[in-house]
């Protein structure tokens, strides 16, 4: 059951908000490989596949949703 969640980091070239490293939508990300990740700051894949860093509960946008992947399943 995936209970943590996760977002990519921002590539090089990709503009956003000064100072932000993360980017996109919020990627499920299993809790067996999610908790070590989150204590680590590593990247591991989200149920989607995509490389993400685990991040705090306090970190998530208000107006955040799911990946579409992680929420309905390929």
């Amino acid at each position: 059951m995936a209970n943590l969640v996760g977002r990519s980091r921002r590539s090089a070239d990709d503009s956003g908000p000064a100072g932000e490293k993360l980017a996109g939508p919020l990627h499920a990300v299993s809790e067996s490989v999610g908790r070590v990740a989150q204590e680590t700051h590593e990247d591991v894949p989200a149920l989607c596949g995509e490389q993400v860093q685990v991040i705090s509960v306090e970190d998530v946008p208000d107006d955040a949703g799911l990946c579409r992947v992680c929420q309905y399943g390929p």
